[in-house]
């Protein structure tokens, strides 16, 4: 989170967009930036092995297991991006959108939640408005952070059900109604739709085509670099 913080902070008017792909260890539960602490039962994430970590992000909390994150830094207003808030995330939607596409899914994107809903703790317990979905269960979720012209997008792209055991990390007074089997019928993710199981999927395949079309889906040429970090 905090090289996902930096490329924001760091950036200057004009730099190329940046986008960032990775994968959790050990799985870790992120908060959104104006979540309160007191929704989570630190003591139960710490004996599952769990980090726990606040994003620069808004939104809700996720469980990052078994899933792909994606982090995007770049200028709004600009042309590549838009105007404001609601065109960078209908331009980064429709990238995501051709990735889905391109596995042979067919995505939607939603048109938003109740107010009680949004008001929940879990973010994959409702798909709020520019989250994607298929077959009308979320199977991606974004949140953005935006600053003096410039800003970052979080998204987790689901692989697997893990996300559903977040609920093992909520106080009980903000576990959703429910509970995880509802919460798994009301979410999807790439092993369920592409018929296999998680530890079968090639994520670094995964993470190739969604650079790919994240390259194609805004003209540019991509300069990639590989990077490991504890």
């Amino acid at each position: 989170m905090a090289l996902d913080a930096a490329m924001l902070d760091r950036r200057r008017s004009g730099d190329d967009p940046v986008l960032r792909i990775y994968r959790w260890r050990p799985a870790a539960v992120s908060a959104g930036y104006h979540q309160p602490e007191s929704d989570f039962d630190l003591t139960a994430i710490a004996d599952r092995g769990w980090d726990w970590v606040r994003r620069p992000t808004g939104g809700r909390a996720i469980l990052h297991a078994e899933e792909l994150t994606y982090a995007v830094a770049g200028d709004s207003p600009s042309t590549l991006f838009g105007e404001g808030l609601h065109d960078v995330y209908d331009r980064i939607n429709r990238v995501l959108a051709a990735f889905l596409a391109g596995l042979g899914l067919h995505p939607d994107i939603s048109d938003g939640e109740s107010l009680a809903e949004a008001r929940g703790a879990v973010c994959f317990r409702s798909a709020g408005r520019h989250e994607l979905t298929v077959a009308g269960r979320k199977i991606v979720g974004s949140a953005q952070r935006r600053h003096d012209g410039k800003f970052l997008q979080h998204g987790s792209i689901l692989t697997g059900p893990a996300h559903a055991d977040l609920l093992q990390a909520l106080i009980p007074e903000r576990l959703p109604a429910g509970g995880r089997e509802t919460l798994l019928m009301q979410t999807t993710h790439l092993s369920e739709q592409l018929g296999t199981t998680p530890d079968a999927l090639d994520h670094d395949a995964l993470a190739e085509a969604l650079a790919e079309a994240f390259a194609a889906g805004f003209d540019l040429e991509p300069l990639r670099e590989s990077a490991e970090a504890d």
